[in-house]
């Protein structure tokens, strides 16, 4: 699934969406927030709730949404989230769930780029987020002493690595996600 952002003005689309959910005599159930001031965007979003709830009538349903927080939430982080304030009625923990500090685990995400033989992109307003549509292969390449260097990922119908591969085009989008 894919969270809501109050700063990028979603949550007027997530509003017409329910909307129109509602008038079909469906319910929307509510909103994950992944990434920035989860506290803040919160409180915004649950402000709008209750403005759309109290202009519009029939929309009493949009207050009693549930608000979802995720994005590496810990301990830290939940401590940070009751003291600020939110309007957050559940918190999404994996990663710190299931790792401690001293054993670190690889954060990801898994995003589906093909469904039933049919490509699928993911956009989104942060380029990085943003996949690239169509089955992928994955390759491991290994220096002269075989130790792994780098994980290479393509399309399915590109050709095979063999012998050597030069690595820039790697080292150019680990520098830039910096």
């Amino acid at each position: 699934s894919s969270g809501i952002n109050a700063e990028y003005g979603e949550v007027p689309n997530f509003i017409a969406v329910a909307l129109a959910l509602h008038e079909l005599k469906f319910t929307a159930l509510g909103v994950r927030i992944d990434s920035g001031d989860l506290a803040y965007q919160s409180l915004e979003i649950r402000k709008a709730f209750e403005q759309i709830s109290n202009s519009i009538e029939g929309c009493e349903f949009l207050p009693k949404c549930t608000i979802v927080g995720s994005n590496d939430i810990c301990e830290e982080t939940i401590a940070s989230l009751n003291q600020q304030g939110h309007s957050l009625d559940a918190l999404g923990v994996g990663t710190h769930l299931v790792t401690c500090k001293s054993q670190p685990a690889l954060g990801c995400v898994f995003k589906l780029t093909r469904v039933n033989g049919v490509n699928r992109i993911k956009l989104s307003e942060d380029p990085a987020k943003t996949t690239m549509p169509g089955k992928k292969v994955l390759y491991r390449l290994y220096g002269r002493e075989g130790h792994p260097l780098a994980d290479l990922i393509q399309e399915e119908s590109e050709p095979t690595p063999t012998g050597r591969v030069l690595c820039r085009v790697l080292v150019v989008a680990f520098l830039s996600s910096l």
